[in-house]
């Protein structure tokens, strides 16, 4: 089947003959020469899969992506950089799915403020500073809301699926960017449907809509009868900031939580923050402590979520948006259970969308010992990584 060779954001396929052209193991012919099963990508790289199937080690930092066809930017599937060497199954059709190393640049944001009411798409627009050359289109207007619930139904025995039509793309969407799907689930009383929640109130949509509750497949009432509902949802949140897409990532920064994103435009006190992909990479200790009964002390984290924002249903803030993990890393204890200034050693640099806590977590060689004293404080550099990821031909 033909495969498009190139799109929107996606040059012309690298050569071939570089790609991995055998499963691991299996005998290296002379025509393979030159073939490669790792590949290294430096911080802001991006590499097209190519058409076909596939197994993908996104390795520790990287991230695999898909085109989004609803707001034309690039997605984070999710599960991916875990860290744990898990091979993903990928086909792909040659443009819709990349790896890409993305720590250190921005791969999304989050509406903190949505302004007074009276932007215009058209006029309204978003400016960086803190450099990597990233590009933004914010989103005016379009969030829905649940109207009515036209028709409860009747004999649901689970919840029935809400499925919300995506806002038209930006080829065919008045505002010229596109929008974001919404997402809700439907809760039921008795049979009937007594309500609908948001996970994401989407940006973008154009006028009201009305959607069937669709049985559950697993419903255990499918066979004995179960009449349908619908749900209206109407379009508020005219002139406000909705969304922000981030259409182009840029070079990755040195300092990730540096970048700041200014709204301009008809409206006033709108703001936009952005959800930065960042890496651990040193963990230092300024001072000294003092850990009574300990052998050593391991560091981790807590927090790193993506910024949050004004719409509190929205995925990034429910933190539904990605999948984060802590650093782990050790700091050296003297023998008198001092920790004194160093630079620690990392063995996980961890993946946040927001700027992390350290935790130290002390190790007690006696039951019930291992307080803290002292004005040592422990820190983290946030910035990005090179990795390596692992390409093998599927079934």
């Amino acid at each position: 089947m033909p495969a498009p060779l190139s799109g929107p954001g996606v040059g012309l396929q690298l050569p071939q003959a570089l790609y991995p052209a055998v499963l691991n193991n299996a005998p290296f012919g002379s025509t393979q020469t030159g073939a490669s099963n790792d590949i290294c990508l430096a911080p802001g790289d991006q590499l097209p899969i190519p058409a076909g199937n596939w197994y993908v080690n996104a390795g520790s930092y990287c991230v695999i992506q898909y085109l989004d066809p609803v707001s034309n930017t690039w997605r984070i599937a999710p599960g991916c950089a875990r860290g744990d060497g898990s091979l993903t199954y990928v086909k792909s059709d040659g443009f819709n799915m990349r790896v890409a190393n993305l720590t250190g640049c921005p791969v999304g944001g989050v509406v903190v403020a949505p302004g007074n009411g009276s932007y215009v798409q058209a006029s309204t627009t978003i400016a960086v500073t803190g450099g990597g050359g990233s590009q933004w289109s914010p989103i005016v207007g379009g969030q829905l809301a649940v109207l009515s619930v036209t028709a409860a139904g009747a004999g649901y025995g689970a919840p029935p699926l809400v499925l919300i039509p995506a806002p038209r793309g930006p080829g065919q969407n008045a505002n010229g960017v596109g929008g974001i799907q919404a997402a809700g689930y439907a809760v039921i009383a008795s049979g009937t449907v007594s309500g609908v929640s948001f996970t994401n109130p989407g940006a973008g949509y154009s006028g009201t809509i009305t959607v069937p509750l669709l049985p559950n497949p697993t419903d255990p009432n499918i066979n004995t009868g179960i009449t349908m509902g619908t749900v209206t949802f109407s379009v508020i949140a005219s002139g406000s900031l909705t969304g922000v897409l981030c259409t182009q990532p840029g070079n990755p920064l040195s300092n990730p939580n540096s970048i700041t994103l200014t709204v301009s435009g008809a409206g006033a006190n709108g703001t936009v923050s952005p959800i930065m992909m960042q890496t651990a990479t040193a963990i230092s200790v300024v001072g000294s402590a003092t850990i009574g009964g300990v052998s050593s002390a391991q560091v981790s984290s807590t927090g790193g979520f993506p910024p949050q924002g004004t719409f509190t249903n929205s995925s990034p803030y429910l933190y539904l948006w990605a999948q984060p993990r802590p650093v782990q890393g050790i700091l050296a204890v003297g023998g008198v259970g001092t920790i004194a200034a160093q630079v620690g050693t990392i063995y996980d640099s961890g993946l946040f969308y927001g700027a992390p806590t350290p935790i130290l977590n002390t190790l007690n060689t006696v039951q019930g010992v291992g307080s803290v004293t002292g004005t040592g404080t422990v820190t983290f550099v946030m910035g990005s990584r090179p990795d390596i990821v692992s390409m093998q031909p599927a079934p």
